[in-house]
């Protein structure tokens, strides 16, 4: 059994398994620079946004002397949003799918050296969609991975980010992450023979389960934002023709997210959600996927708009799917061989609180480690961590 390196956890069984898993824990510019200032944050609802700092207004002053004298305003399609929606951050709320955000800059100090003059404009926004696999269980865009036992029990490992301003050079995002404590949310899974989260599939703002019985019936249950799940409804029969039924985010570039399930045939399936929790008319996007032993879901790891699908075949050979943002495949991409000795590979979003998902993996130690395809999905960065240790008591990430 691991230790958490903050503290142990001591509780009843529930807790014992928790931890199991343990975790690891310019030039200056003058005034007559205009900069462009940039978002960071990706556009997905759930996520934050804030302004991405730079050296550019390093002449703004307060009022009171102190720096970074400026005022942002968030914009939704070009006019402002409510008064109550302003401040540093901005929380991507669902009333803001389908629309694209931008950011005004307002320097308090114009003219001054090292201040620009007037008022800037980011760039907007991809269109907002559905909160994706990434931005976690507790509504705060985080990455929290979900752990199912091989009893049934669902163990959620929540993360906290704290946000460093000017904490590296240049123009950067900087966050320090830090692992709340783990706890129990849900008991009895077992009975489930397929589990996974689609992302918010009901339209509601937060992350869903999807989980098939041996009948071939498939339910949802909706997540509540706090980590724990409203009443489950079913919300299809039949599944059971299907070996494998992942959730890879919007694959067909509407908003919403969808399903991917492969028959014994190997023809690979797209069940579009309608983002209320149902679905519109399937169709088959792929063929010849038998001779993938795993196919995961890594949402969008380049962070081109587009999500992207992996397959691991019997032999350990990773391949990259990356997807064309409409319901079809750019031409795929061999990523390397060995990972059949991986217990478990899943992709949860990003441990670093980046643009860039990251696939995890378990390795024959039990460690959690990541790996990432960066910006340019011609390669596999990594392994990176450990992140934590004593994963392999799980039967798998969700």
């Amino acid at each position: 059994m691991g230790i958490f390196r903050a503290r142990a956890l001591t509780a009843a069984t529930a807790a014992a398994v928790a931890m199991a898993a343990t975790l690891v824990g310019i030039q200056p510019a003058t005034a007559d620079t205009q900069p462009t200032p940039i978002i960071d944050g990706v556009p997905y609802v759930g996520a934050e946004l804030r302004r991405q700092y730079d050296y550019s207004y390093w002449g703004c002053r307060n009022p009171d002397g102190t720096s970074d004298g400026i005022t942002l305003e968030w914009l939704r399609d070009g006019e402002p949003l409510p008064e109550e929606r302003q401040g540093e951050t901005l929380r991507i709320l669902p009333d803001d799918q389908g629309s694209r955000l931008s950011m005004r800059v307002h320097p308090l100090t114009p003219g001054n050296q090292g201040c620009p003059t007037g008022t800037q404009l980011s760039a907007e926004t991809q269109p907002i969609k559905a909160s994706s696999r990434a931005m976690g269980w507790t509504a705060r865009g985080n990455f929290e991975p979900l752990a199912r036992t091989h009893d049934g029990r669902l163990i959620l490992y929540p993360r906290t980010y704290t946000y460093y301003k000017g904490a590296c050079e240049g123009p950067c995002p900087a966050y320090w992450g830090s692992w709340d404590e783990p706890r129990q949310v849900g008991q009895g899974w077992n009975v489930f023979d397929i589990v996974f989260s689609p992302g918010d599939f009901d339209g509601d703002g937060y992350n869903d389960l999807l989980a098939r019985d041996a009948a071939g019936k498939l339910f949802l249950y909706p997540g509540d934002g706090e980590g724990g799940w409203f009443d489950r409804e079913q919300v299809g029969q039949g599944w059971n023709i299907f070996n494998t039924i992942v959730g890879p985010g919007d694959f067909n570039g509407d908003g919403t997210n969808d399903v991917l399930a492969r028959d014994a045939a190997g023809g690979l399936f797209l069940y579009p959600g309608d983002g209320e929790g149902g679905w519109l008319d399937p169709e088959q996007v792929g063929w010849g996927w038998q001779v993938m032993n795993k196919i995961i879901t890594g949402g969008d790891m380049n962070a081109d708009g587009a999500v992207d699908v992996f397959g691991r075949d019997r032999e350990g050979y990773l391949r990259l799917y990356p997807s064309d943002g409409e319901g079809g495949w750019e031409e795929p991409r061999y990523l390397g061989t060995g990972w059949q000795t991986f217990s478990e590979v899943a992709g949860l979003g990003s441990s670093g609180h980046s643009k860039y998902n990251e696939l995890v993996a378990v390795d024959a130690n039990g460690d959690l480690i990541t790996y990432t395809t960066g910006a340019s999905t011609t390669g596999m960065y990594g392994p990176y961590g450990p992140i934590g240790r004593g994963w392999n008591v799980f039967k798998e990430l969700l």
